[in-house]
């Protein structure tokens, strides 16, 4: 039985931040704090132009107001690229039309391993033996998926990663389901097509059958006439 852990994520899979659909959300949201930060940075310049004589400290304060300014905008603009899960190319994130089975990979930052999940919802809980949080799927048993981090407080980027997550494993549990209705539908298409093969074959011999008895029969009457 292949293993559900790895070291590294298969070779057929990308991290969250580098999928599709988070590179497109991305390019999105971070069209409007840009320009925030241009404005902010046009702002600070003409109010230190206009302020004469040159003051190097007012200058200083400006310049570090803006700077946490652009940090902060840049952090929030960068948070998903640390979203700890990954996904295969049949994953809704990363395609339209996923050719198989979708997969999601989740890194498991305390064990310093990957872990391909099951088709069920996750949550966290607290590893009262190691310390810190498990992940677990979000079952009735909670069946322990490994030790998630080693710091027991949940942040907000923590419970945003969790909420990605849990989005990526309902896409890919509704991905799979299209995948197996549509083949169980091909599979019953191919099926009628070959009964009706059959159908028609079996008709055709029949048919043939059945006029060669027509012909037979004139003819045999005919030579026994003779």
């Amino acid at each position: 039985m292949a293993s559900n852990s790895f070291d590294e994520p298969p070779s057929t899979t990308k991290k969250y931040f580098d999928t599709m659909i988070a590179r497109q959300v991305h390019l999105e949201n971070s069209k409007k704090p840009k320009i925030a930060v241009i404005c902010v940075l046009i702002f600070c310049a003409i109010f230190l132009i206009s302020n004469t004589p040159f003051d190097f400290n007012i200058a200083l304060f400006v310049g570090m107001v803006f700077l946490a300014f652009a940090l902060t905008v840049k952090y929030y603009l960068e948070r998903d690229k640390s979203i700890p899960f990954a996904v295969n190319f049949n994953h809704p994130l990363m395609s339209d039309e996923p050719m198989g089975e979708a997969q999601v990979f989740v890194w498991l930052e305390a064990d310093e391993k990957w872990m391909l999940l099951q088709d069920t919802r996750v949550r966290l809980a607290d590893n009262t033996l190691l310390g810190g949080i498990d992940l677990v799927y979000d079952d009735e048993e909670y069946t322990r998926i490994g030790h998630y981090k080693t710091s027991k407080k949940i942040t907000a980027q923590i419970k945003r990663s969790l909420v990605l997550l849990n989005q990526a494993i309902v896409l890919a549990n509704l991905s799979n389901q299209d995948d197996a209705e549509e083949s169980s539908n091909a599979d019953d298409i191919e099926r009628r097509s070959r009964e009706k093969q059959d159908s028609e074959l079996l008709q055709r011999s029949w048919l043939e059958e059945e006029q060669e008895i027509e012909v037979e029969g004139p003819l045999a009457k005919f030579i026994n006439r003779q």
